[in-house]
């Protein structure tokens, strides 16, 4: 499995995965037990932080306004009108994980691995070149797990909300097809047999894709 980013005028290496091992297995679930243990804290503390904000006040001050509004009208009237307070509640959730049986990339590993250590960073330096920057992905359950969702919304990283049943309008789409097309030609030429030569001919592919040509289509 491999993961690539592409971007207007801009690319970045690609990303190989290789097979979780025993120990990062153990060192995970211990890592898991010590989040789950203090999600409840980490949920009331960004919820506190957020009223604080001017969108948490602006939220409230406007609802306010409505409820009085509505106070109003029902002393006159005699009618009752319903009224929200959704400043009360909650902007984060801060879910409990539980991985289960593992199969392929997880959203854990996911964000441990991959997304906190290059992805997230290389997308606030393309914020900070371009404040309408938008990251798309497709929907694998990785990318749209409610822990990858949580942690990139505290990143600040706005992301597109894809149709899962549109992958022709996702440049990156017509890359990957690409690259199987030639790694299908040249396992049977070249007589790739095991996972070094497999990830060495996947680079090489990745550096000769013109991706500029994707993006322009």
């Amino acid at each position: 499995m491999c993961w690539g980013m592409i971007g207007w005028e801009w690319e970045d290496p690609l990303w190989v995965w290789e097979h979780e091992t025993i120990e990062e297995k153990e060192k995970a679930a211990k890592k898991i037990t010590a989040y789950n243990k203090t999600s409840s804290e980490e949920e009331a503390s960004l919820n506190n932080q957020w009223r604080a904000t001017g969108e948490g006040r602006d939220l409230k001050e406007q609802e306010l306004a409505a409820a009085r509004t509505a106070r109003a009208l029902a002393k006159r009237t005699g009618a009752k009108v319903k009224t929200t307070q959704s400043w009360r509640s909650k902007k984060y959730k801060v879910w409990r994980i539980n991985r289960g049986e593992i199969k392929g990339v997880d959203s854990w590993r996911y964000v441990t691995a991959l997304a906190r250590t290059f992805i997230w960073p290389t997308c606030q330096e393309r914020l900070a070149e371009n404040k309408e920057f938008l990251l798309m992905e497709d929907n694998a359950q990785a990318h749209d797990s409610d822990l990858t969702n949580f942690e990139r919304m505290k990143e600040g990283i706005p992301k597109v909300d894809w149709p899962p049943n549109s992958p022709d309008f996702n440049p990156i789409e017509h890359l990957w097809e690409l690259i199987k097309s030639r790694i299908q030609t040249r396992r049977g030429r070249e007589r790739v047999t095991n996972l070094g030569q497999m990830k060495v001919m996947l680079k090489a592919e990745w550096d000769r894709i013109q991706w500029r040509r994707l993006i322009r289509r």
